[in-house]
């Protein structure tokens, strides 16, 4: 579960944004100020608890940020933590106390049905002194495994570094708690304690291999097989670091971004400069007080470029807010935790490859029969198929993620043979050359193809990074091969706002590359590629900025279209920004726009040979779709459902089956019972009203498709009519290879009924008055977009002057006259 409860509500906590609602000792002590979930502890003696009964699990890590505003002056002080495992009155306990002086203890308890029944596991102990008003502390706890159960703390103030383990116990008495259960943030206050407040902030939890309490997870215990030889797109760093930072004189972008970070990325036919650059391309300027990290440094070392810390992690914990930390090339097995309050930058060393990577080699294969297994793998990842952890998939139809031809979708884990991802089966009799199956109760992985002399890798990371701080940037970085559950929502998660990701590159992760919430991100010259569910996810993420973003080959795990896979989806946001963009054979949607979206532009992107939709915008309101190429997709290139407010002006539409496909359904606006609201906004929302139109189509080339109408309108709810919905057509080219190919010219609305429909688009003009200047073209071939440039460059006479406020999208002057996408 994620939460940075930064939202603003007077009474209650609301809902998680991973992690479901609240449920509260009492609402009216609860509140969220915009930046942290406060508890107001009415009265000295008094506890308040939050919990998240739909998050469920046995085997957790959790961590949050606990403000104390007041230092207390007498009595023995506030009291706030984490509980685990919490069902039925019962769970384990990790607080911290802030007592007078601002001393701070750290103790683990456990609570068997009510605090009567409550022992000490971890005695207390004191783990900082000195606070002042206003302080932060950071606490993390930890629970895992059954006999015993192995539980871990540590506390420590805000902008210090993370200490080990403080407060540790194995439980293993008769009423240790075994089973599963929820997540709570507690607080306390003493009964000689006068009345204040305490804040949580940015609350998260994830699960976590179970393993005993004196043993760790065996590592592989057979050498490899063969030694394996780097990639060579991660080289190993350079044993001798440079003596001077590199002076600021470099360029901070390349001169040449690649088109695609990786060679395997087919990017056939694509018209923009999408993708990251290369990892170890690019050169970012390194500050002069830069902190350095290196694979072969050390964390005891002075963290500069002349001797690096060894890893991420250490360089975050140290760094002060406004930091940039540089990494040297090599690959940094982390999950990283971006504290609250730093806004640090991470980039790469100029022209060295560093990679977050989420796997391990795995070594020890030994053949048995037409299999090779390898023994002593111990990393169990939660399975769950939606984003509510423990959830089971949806009944409702349109409403499953899991396909039944891909029953193994949402299982991270992931095997790579020489950097080829294999597919994961549910059984030892399924392994055949090209899968795998993860046998949990023997930990071994059991593959069917020789992994002699090949390099073998297994995820056992699920999180990349979780930014816990406004403002911050990631460059020049590759982050590949992680393993998030579903629920985790992406290898990536960033929820604080502000943050920019440039050349960065978002390989083979499980589920999701990136997530991100908050106001004002950025994605710049960032390829997402091989992700199982999507490529890139935002919600709630108001002024967000797509630039020069490569979204291809996504949905690797084949999850179904609905509710959510593909390129990239974005949802319950404002004043999104999609430019210079590609989206390319995704197994879904390549760009999806659904659930009160409101003020999309979307110019000069490329979407072409999806498994779904191009480009779908759904139940959203306000959009700007000019100068896209939107081809070869196996459902509509341009999909318009409950959309109002829409200008789709100079795009090239071709060879997908509808090429613009215009609807109305049921749902609407003002039905609260209908999903897809955007909670921030009044109910109801004026600038939501999920009816379609107006919709103005001008200066477009409609070409071939497999389906039954060129232009397409049409009303399920049988309600408005093409007229109604204020639908105009007008200075467009169409082209079908024959009379019959589509069936018909368009599909018009009437709504009730059914629609009109009209073979050709003489008919459709003398009945309308639409498309008056358009032309449709019969007997033409199927055509790629690049011919069709040509074949619309000769007819002038059709497309009408670009609106300046559409002109300007495309650097073209106002009242320019072109015809289709440029």
């Amino acid at each position: 579960m994620t939460d940075s409860l930064d939202r603003t509500q007077p009474n209650g906590w609301g809902a998680a944004q991973v992690g479901g609602t609240y449920s509260l000792s009492s609402s009216k002590s609860f509140s969220a100020d915009g930046k942290t979930g406060v508890m107001a502890l009415p009265r000295p003696g008094a506890s308040l608890t939050a919990s998240l009964p739909a998050v469920s699990a046995s085997d957790l890590t959790a961590s949050t940020t606990i403000d104390v505003p007041r230092i207390p002056t007498s009595g023995n002080g506030v009291f706030a933590g984490l509980q685990l495992r919490v069902a039925t009155g019962s769970y384990y306990q990790a607080d911290v106390r802030v007592g007078a002086g601002g001393n701070l203890t750290l103790t683990i308890v456990r609570v068997n049905g009510s605090t009567a029944n409550q022992t000490t596991v971890a005695p207390e102990i004191r783990v900082a002194t000195g606070l002042k008003a206003g302080a932060s502390v950071q606490l993390e706890f930890q629970a895992t495994g059954s006999n015993p159960v192995a539980l871990s703390a540590r506390a420590w103030q805000n902008g210090a570094a993370k200490p080990n383990w403080q407060a540790t116990a194995n439980d293993a008495s008769a009423q240790r708690i075994q089973r599963s259960g929820a997540i709570a943030a507690w607080s306390y206050l003493s009964a000689s304690t006068a009345t204040q407040n305490v804040a949580f902030d940015n609350l998260t939890a994830s699960t976590l291999v179970p393993v005993t309490a004196t043993t760790p997870a065996p590592a592989p215990t057979k050498p490899p097989v063969a030694t394996p030889t780097p990639a060579p797109t991660t080289p190993a760093p350079k044993p001798t670091a440079p003596t001077t930072p590199v002076t600021p004189t470099q360029p901070t972008t390349p001169a040449q971004p690649a088109p695609a970070a990786d060679p395997s990325i087919d990017t056939t036919g694509m018209r923009v400069a999408a993708g990251a650059a290369a990892i170890g391309t690019t050169q970012y300027a390194v500050p002069a007080n830069a902190i350095a990290v290196s694979p072969s440094g050390s964390d005891s070392a002075a963290g500069s470029v002349a001797a690096p810390f060894r890893t991420v992690q250490h360089a975050l914990d140290v760094a002060p807010s406004g930091a940039t930390i540089v990494l040297r090339g090599g690959s940094y097995h982390e999950s990283l935790n971006v504290p609250s309050g730093k806004a640090v930058t991470i980039q790469s060393y100029p022209k060295e490859a560093a990679w977050l990577d989420g796997s391990s080699v795995v070594g020890g294969w030994a053949k048995s029969g037409a299999t090779w297994v390898a023994s002593g793998w111990n990393h169990v990842f939660d399975s769950s198929p939606t984003y509510t952890r423990g959830a089971p998939d949806g009944t409702s139809a349109g409403w499953q993620w899991l396909n039944p031809d891909y029953p193994m979708a949402a299982h991270p884990d992931q095997l790579f043979i020489g950097g080829v991802a294999q597919t994961q089966v549910s059984s030892r009799a399924a392994v055949k050359p090209g899968t795998f199956f993860y046998d949990t109760a023997a930990k071994q992985l059991v593959m069917g193809s020789d992994p002699t002399g090949k390099e073998i890798r297994a995820s056992d990371l699920q999180k990349a990074i979780s930014v816990g701080s406004a403002g911050f940037t990631l460059k020049g970085v590759g982050v590949r091969r992680y393993a998030p559950s579903v629920p985790d929502m992406a290898a990536v998660t960033d929820y604080k706002g502000g943050a920019t990701f440039e050349n960065v590159s978002f390989l083979d992760n499980a589920t999701t590359g990136v997530s991100v919430g908050g106001s004002g991100n950025t994605l710049r010259q960032v390829t997402a590629a091989r992700n199982g569910l999507l490529g890139i996810h935002a919600n709630n993420s108001d002024n967000l900025k797509l630039s020069g973003v490569l979204a291809a080959n996504d949905n690797s795990e084949h999850f179904n279209t609905s509710p959510v896979s593909g390129g990239v989806k974005i949802t319950r946001s404002r004043g999104i920004d999609v430019q210079s963009s590609a989206f390319l054979n995704n197994a879904s949607h390549g760009l999806w726009f659904d659930e009160s979206v409101y003020g999309m532009t979307v110019a000069n992107n490329d979407s072409l040979n999806n498994a779904g939709n191009g480009i779908v915008i759904e139940i959203s309101s306000t959009a700007n779709i000019v100068n896209n190429v939107v081809s070869g997709n196996a459902k509509s290139g341009i999909k318009l459902n409950d959309v109002s407010s829409v200008q789709v002006w100079n795009n090239t539409i071709a060879n997908n089956v509808r090429n613009l496909d215009i609807t109305q359904d049921a749902r609407r606006g003002a039905n609260a019972s209908d999903a897809g609201h955007d909670q921030r906004q009044a109910f109801p929302d004026p600038t939501m009203t999920w009816i379609t139109g107006p919709i103005q189509i001008s200066n477009n080339v409609i070409s071939g498709g497999t389906g039954n109408c060129l232009l397409c309108v049409e009303d399920y709810s049988h309600q408005f009519s093409a007229a109604q919905m204020k639908i105009t057509s007008d200075h467009n080219l169409y082209r079908r290879p024959s009379a019959n190919a589509p069936s018909w010219a368009v599909i018009w609305s009437r709504g009730a009924g059914d629609p009109s429909i009209y073979p050709t688009f003489s008919a459709f003009t003398a009945a309308t008055g639409q498309d008056a200047h358009s032309v449709l073209q019969e007997g033409a071939a199927a055509a790629a977009p690049t011919q069709l440039s040509g074949i619309a460059s000769a007819l002038s006479s059709v497309p009408t002057a670009i609106p300046s406020s559409l002109a300007s999208l495309t650097g073209k002057a106002a009242g320019t006259v072109h015809l289709g996408a440029w």
